[in-house]
């Protein structure tokens, strides 16, 4: 079983606060000051955290709203967002037998050749797991379509689905092996996978920078560090 630390209530809160600003800004949701709805009621210390950042403050009708601060922070997030889509992808359909990497595009990726290395690279390259993770849910479009968002939030759901996610992940001390030369370790191994999915990640951002040529939303290849920045002010 792999010994991975927990959720830290740090990094639970940041997520809070950034599930709870994306549906304050994206959606339009209107959380009141008064709380009087027993679901915002949850919501109290993610917003009086967030008014402490000053990334929210009083708007019409007595309902947050974000401020430029707020609008700010949300536009970060979308761009750690766009680094992990960019730079850990990649890694999460990868056969190891024959050293290749999955494409959504052309492959079956419900196989099980495929490893999921997400995280295995994030702890190897000395990244929060976490925080790929947390990404990689923003990446699927549904995230934000549960209704009970609210909910799972003041019962911590989220966070246990998380916790289960990085915990069940396999490890650098899983993909070690040995041949007829010696051992391999799985730092070698993962040295190996990291090299080639960079060059993977940089081949496939300029094909679909070539596709959107003529489109305005163009964009630069993003750099990777991006992802371990931090989307409030805690530190």
């Amino acid at each position: 079983m792999n010994t991975r630390n927990s959720l830290s209530d740090e990094t639970k809160l940041e997520f809070a606060c950034m599930i709870t600003l994306y549906h304050i800004i994206v959606l339009e949701e209107k959380i009141h000051l008064s709380l009087l709805e027993n679901d915002d009621k949850h919501l109290e210390p993610f917003l009086a955290q967030m008014e402490k950042e000053s990334l929210i403050e009083e708007g019409e009708e007595n309902v947050y709203r974000a401020t430029a601060k707020g609008e700010n922070t949300l536009q970060k997030l979308y761009d750690r967002q766009f680094s992990y889509q960019t730079h850990f992808e990649v890694y999460a359909y990868v056969d190891l037998a024959e050293g290749v990497f999955g494409d959504p595009e052309t492959d079956l990726l419900e196989d099980e050749r495929w490893e999921d290395l997400r995280v295995c690279v994030a702890e190897y390259k000395g990244i929060d797991p976490y925080q790929v993770v947390f990404l990689a849910m923003l990446s699927d479009e549904t995230f934000f379509e549960n209704p009970d968002w609210k909910f799972d939030l003041a019962m911590e759901s989220l966070f246990t689905e998380m916790e289960n996610i990085v915990h069940s992940q396999i490890s650098a001390d899983e993909l070690s092996y040995e041949t007829e030369e010696g051992f391999v370790s799985g730092e070698e191994v993962l040295e190996d996978v990291i090299a080639q999915g960079s060059v993977i990640s940089q081949t496939r951002f300029k094909e679909r920078q070539a596709q959107e040529e003529a489109s305005a939303q163009q964009q630069t290849m993003p750099a990777e560090e991006i992802i371990t920045t931090t989307t409030t002010y805690y530190h």
